[in-house]
């Protein structure tokens, strides 16, 4: 069979030469099929945990056109495509907790070769809300990561007495990271005390939004704001949700060595007139406040003998049922201050405050408000000492008694007296403007007031016998628009309202102060109202900050001065409205939708 074969391949070989000489053709050289060249498989894959999922990376693959990377769990296969020369994939949106394995699938037009490597497991999601429902008694630091909420009332720290000696005292410090969130529990059964904050004399609480900034006296970013608010969902909150923001230092006040704070908020007070409670910079407290009866209430914020070694700076306290802020004696200064929609007095104080406010705005609305300043001494001994002598610089007092036409907020009779001065003050107000209150712009009332503002009417300019205020700037007070006198300066409890108002080198003025309709605006934290006057009202003189006006004070530790300036307001007239310094960090809608999530968007 061998022999048979062989002689056939020659016959066949002898007849195709014959035929090619026949056709005078030359011989061909048939084309070799090309071998294919599958790509090499790929070598290296592994699979590990980074900052945005699993990243398979590989390395090999020579030849490959393009990479099928898989990454399989269990009952479930997730598959990209990369183009040939990758040598990496990363996967996102994966399940905590869950192991996932990697393949690498090599691929040209001759075929594939695959690898596998290592499984990677994801760590299990830590939980975000962190419910707070002991107080803190040892040093702890809340991270911007997670969500607090307050479950109850939280105290930091034991009260360590007006001394720091007290039986029982732990001084701690909570620090409070930029950008964190602090929920007030709002689903409290009815007559039970709701949550809220208190910092106890001795401890600190350093809630610092500016804390990784170079320049600490910065306007915060608003990602770095540090917020109190409600629980409940954004577009859905109200005042009293929760209970607010209570510091009790060790700083002197003129009810005795010390005093218990309402609220049972705990006792507050001591000989050290620059204790320091910490820091407060660049936050805002919303929908907080807590009315349980006329003598037992929640402001936004009660510091109570809080010292001046305290920082107050780019403070935001909104739709509070009670005071926005109110220092109960002390001498802790506020600064860049915005209190809007409060239910009560704006801007609160009493029993022998001696720190400073400049450069405020008030903003009140319709449905809930009293006075625009609310300024003490004492209630029960207008003359007790150490004298309530603090002083307010640059603020934009706005009541929600506005004329129709005037930005959103309706008309309504609750804004009461913008500037109240009561109960034995010596407080000193400067280069303010005052509008939109029912009752009048100015009212002095009680006997130890008048008597100190007929001294300082009769020449008399000690700080620590007088009262004051000078460069102030009303218009649409008493209930009409315009410019009324007998409307403005309306107040049964002084006789001599309007001539100390109107007393020579007061600089105080009824004019237009030039604000825009806007000013009266809601507005929301990208939309924030312009409350940027125009120009100075023609005539008017701001009132210069002499060297005794500041009689009395005890000024911040932390270097900030009283300002002079040539104006009235809390801004200075032509400036942007981005470049204000209330804009960006501040909210302004009535339900908190412009805030932060609860509990249940988290």
């Amino acid at each position: 069979m061998k022999r048979i074969r062989l002689l056939l391949g020659v016959l066949l070989a002898g007849t195709a030469g014959l035929v090619a000489c026949g056709d005078d053709e030359s011989p061909s050289t048939p084309t070799p099929t090309p071998t294919p060249t599958p790509p090499s498989a790929p070598t290296g894959v592994a699979a590990t945990v980074s900052a945005d999922g699993v990243t398979v990376t590989w390395s090999g693959g020579s030849n490959a056109t393009s990479f099928q990377v898989q990454l399989s769990t269990t009952g479930d296969v997730l598959e990209q495509t990369a183009q040939g020369g990758a040598t990496s994939a990363t996967f996102t949106g994966l399940a905590p907790g869950a192991t996932y394995c990697p393949t690498v699938i090599a691929v040209n037009a001759d075929g594939q070769a695959q690898a596998a490597g290592g499984c990677a497991m994801l760590p299990e999601e830590e939980e975000r809300l962190v419910q707070v429902s002991a107080d803190v008694l040892t040093d702890e630091t809340w991270t911007s990561d997670k969500v607090y909420m307050l479950m109850q009332p939280v105290f930091v720290g034991r009260d360590c007495g007006p001394n720091g000696g007290k039986e029982g005292c732990a001084a701690v410090t909570l620090t409070i990271e930029p950008g964190t969130t602090v929920l007030g529990n709002a689903d409290v059964p009815q007559g039970i005390r709701g949550s809220y904050l208190v910092v106890t004399r001795g401890s600190q609480l350093i809630a610092d939004a500016n804390a990784n900034q170079a320049d600490k006296s910065a306007k915060p970013n608003p990602e770095d704001v540090i917020v109190f608010t409600s629980s409940k969902p954004r577009g859905s909150r109200a005042r009293g949700d929760w209970g607010g923001l209570v510091i009790n230092g060790q700083a002197p006040t003129n009810v005795g060595d010390e005093a218990q704070g309402e609220g049972d908020s705990g006792f507050f007070g001591g000989p050290e007139d620059h204790d320091s409670s910490g820091i407060l910079r660049g936050v805002r407290i919303e929908f907080a406040g807590d009315d349980v009866t006329e003598s037992d209430q929640l402001n936004g914020i009660a510091f109570q003998g809080v010292g001046a070694g305290t920082t107050v700076d780019y403070v935001q306290v909104h739709y509070n049922v009670d005071d926005g802020t109110e220092p109960f004696g002390g001498s802790v200064s506020q600064t860049h201050m915005v209190l809007t929609g409060v239910g009560d007095d704006s801007f609160d104080g009493t029993d022998g405050y001696r720190g400073f406010i400049q450069f405020g705005i008030v903003q009140q609305r319709s449905d809930d408000a009293d006075q625009g300043f609310e300024l003490s001494n004492n209630g029960s001994d207008e003359d007790a000492e150490p004298r309530s002598m603090a002083v307010v610089a640059n603020v934009t007092t706005l009541g929600a008694n506005v004329p129709q036409g005037s930005g959103e907020i309706s008309i309504g009779g609750e804004s009461d007296v913008g500037l109240l001065l009561r109960e034995g003050s010596y407080w000193k107000v400067y280069n303010t403007i005052i509008t939109g209150f029912d009752d009048g712009g100015v009212c002095v009332e009680n006997p130890q007031t008048v008597l100190n503002a007929d001294a300082r009417l009769g020449g008399n300019d000690d700080p620590a016998m007088t009262l004051d205020y000078q460069g102030l700037v009303l218009w649409s007070n008493g209930g009409e628009e315009g410019g009324a006198e007998e409307t403005n300066l309306e107040c049964s409890k002084y006789d001599n309202n309007a001539a100390f108002f109107n007393r020579a080198g007061a600089n105080n003025v009824i004019a237009d102060p030039m604000l825009p309709d806007a000013a009266f605006n809601i507005g929301s934290r990208m939309s924030p109202p312009d409350m940027i006057p125009s120009q100075a009202p023609g005539g008017y003189t701001a009132a210069a900050m002499a060297d005794w006006m500041t009689g009395g004070l005890v000024m911040p530790q932390d270097g900030r001065e009283l300002v002079a300036t040539d104006y009235a307001g809390a801004v200075e007239p032509g400036t942007s409205l981005s470049d204000a310094w209330y804009t960006g960090w501040t909210v302004w809608t009535v339900d908190g939708s412009d805030s932060r999530p609860g509990a249940s968007e988290l």
